[in-house]
């Protein structure tokens, strides 16, 4: 088999084998509760990683918008099926359509600006949210929030369960990761690379550069969206704490440590950041020092992540196989 016949079948078995550890996740964590929890949890972090991945790691914008869609999307559930008695289903829609919507009428604006400007906007537009939310305390709850969201059902089925939902939010993140790979490899993803080096050279090469700026980002905003409904209507509660600036700050650490410019990237700088505060959390008071040097390590001396990392290292011993055997076979 040759390099390129090697590379073509990993494409297409990696999705297989993603799909099929999911279904069998459950069954190697023993049906823990607390287990999958963590594992709910990586899942909605993914989804928002996802479209951050879109808009930073392949586009190279970097934006702090993520947690303010993160919350509308969340707070749309949570009043569609709190003060209108909507099916939670359908608060997902809604909760999509109207992080969106948002976020394509601020692309326009907010898109001109580049670097630390966009990253200053964004924030601003994050406190902006808050600051109405908590403001407007008849319909949000303001700082005190909204209480007993029901869970989604599908007919008699409701997503009630550690596991249940576990399968929905995985199942989600994986038709996210999908669409995501899908552009990534298309015309769109090539254009987003090239304005990602320089946007004069991609407009040159006849990448429409307003427009391509404009779908990631509304795309980002539509995955956050989602994520932000399926977190409140699991912990069944909703305040504004849950997505503030630092939120945000915490989903561009995940991609600084999986790394930036792949799904594979996203999913594991998510793994890493859920898990290694548990496992630190013995540590007691110097469990937020340790983290903070792992980090600082993981930017130092792995500039593209766990994911570049690990391919790294793939191809080294592929190399070092195929010399020995071509060593071999002299």
């Amino acid at each position: 088999m040759s390099a390129e016949q090697s590379r073509a079948f990993g494409r297409q078995i990696l999705p297989v084998a993603g799909i099929g550890l999911v279904g069998v996740l459950p069954v190697l964590l023993g049906g823990s509760n607390s287990l999958l929890n963590i594992a709910v949890l990586i899942g909605i972090y993914f989804i928002v990683c996802i479209g951050l991945s879109l808009i930073f790691g392949i586009g190279g914008q970097l934006s702090l918008a993520q947690a303010a869609f993160y919350g509308i999307g969340a707070y749309t559930s949570a009043l569609f099926t709190t003060k209108l008695g909507a099916p939670v289903l359908l608060g997902f829609c809604a909760a999509a359509l109207t992080a969106g919507v948002i976020g394509w009428i601020l692309a326009a604006p907010i898109l001109r600006l580049r670097t630390v400007y966009l990253a200053m906007a964004t924030l601003a537009f994050g406190e902006i949210l808050i600051t109405l939310i908590r403001e407007n305390r008849g319909l949000t709850g303001g700082s005190t929030g909204l209480l007993n969201l029901p869970a989604p059902a599908v007919g008699p089925f409701a997503f009630d369960t550690p596991l249940s939902y576990y399968y929905l939010v995985w199942t989600v993140a994986l038709a996210a990761a999908w669409v995501a790979r899908n552009i990534i490899r298309s015309r769109i993803g090539l254009g987003l690379r090239a304005l990602s080096d320089t946007e004069i050279g991609a407009a040159s090469c006849g990448v429409d550069v307003a427009r391509f700026k404009t779908w990631m980002f509304t795309l980002g905003a539509v995955l956050a969206g989602i994520a932000g409904a399926l977190f409140v209507h699991y912990i069944t509660f909703i305040s504004p704490d849950s997505f503030s600036v630092s939120f945000s700050i915490l989903m561009v650490m995940i991609l600084a440590i999986g790394g930036r410019d792949s799904l594979a990237g996203a999913l594991l700088g998510a793994i890493a950041v859920t898990v290694l505060p548990i496992l630190l959390a013995s540590y007691d008071r110097y469990s937020e020092l340790i983290f903070g040097v792992l980090f600082l390590a993981a930017v130092m001396f792995l500039p593209n992540g766990l994911a570049g990392a690990g391919s790294s290292l793939v191809r080294r011993l592929t190399v070092s196989a195929r010399s020995s055997g071509e060593r071999a076979s002299d």
